[in-house]
């Protein structure tokens, strides 16, 4: 898929939380991660057993404003007709229960902790530059936030991808689409 086509497919995933405002710096690109999350959850399909009727809990670790502007998404949004959760996690806390996790600014030994610790669950694991540690990894490219999906991982979590996610994502397994 070319760029311009690319571009605009994410522009529509995205659409109907695309209310950016640059009043802080990096308010921006929290707000544009927060979209981001919320989206990815409508493209990804989990297990049966944990699409029950229950919400979709979104975990969030070392990233407070993020954790923030995703309790304010999902006072407005739904995700599939269902509710959203989120929980912040803090050192020590269990994950368990979650259908995606965030793992933002922590020290690399507590963050592979975390991730470790749902390795052999269907979790949607999400990290900045998580050097293939997590199913979805935020990249800057131009001053842009983008993503890259790793399809082995999301296998491992027994998860599957949307085609349509796939088709906007900025590398898949380390490959540009």
């Amino acid at each position: 898929m070319d760029a311009p086509r690319r571009l605009l497919c994410c522009g529509l995933l995205l659409a109907p939380m695309w209310a950016v405002a640059a009043d802080a710096p990096g308010a921006q690109e929290t707000q544009l991660k927060a979209a981001y999350l919320y989206k990815f959850a409508a493209y990804v399909d989990w297990p049966a057993a944990t699409t029950a009727e229950q919400p979709v809990t979104i975990g969030v670790a070392g990233a407070d404003e993020l954790a923030t502007e995703l309790a304010r998404l999902s006072q407005q949004y739904k995700v599939r007709n269902r509710p959203v959760e989120i929980r912040r996690l803090r050192a020590g806390d269990n994950p368990a229960g979650l259908q995606i996790l965030y793992v933002g600014q922590l020290e690399a030994p507590q963050s592979r902790r975390l991730l470790d610790s749902v390795a052999a669950q269907p979790v949607l694991t999400v990290c900045d530059n998580s050097a293939g540690l997590a199913v979805i990894s935020f990249v800057a490219v131009d001053e842009r936030i983008r993503f890259e999906v790793s399809l082995a991982r999301a296998e491992s979590h027994g998860l599957k991808i949307s085609s349509r996610l796939l088709g906007v994502a900025y590398k898949i397994d380390g490959r540009t689409p």
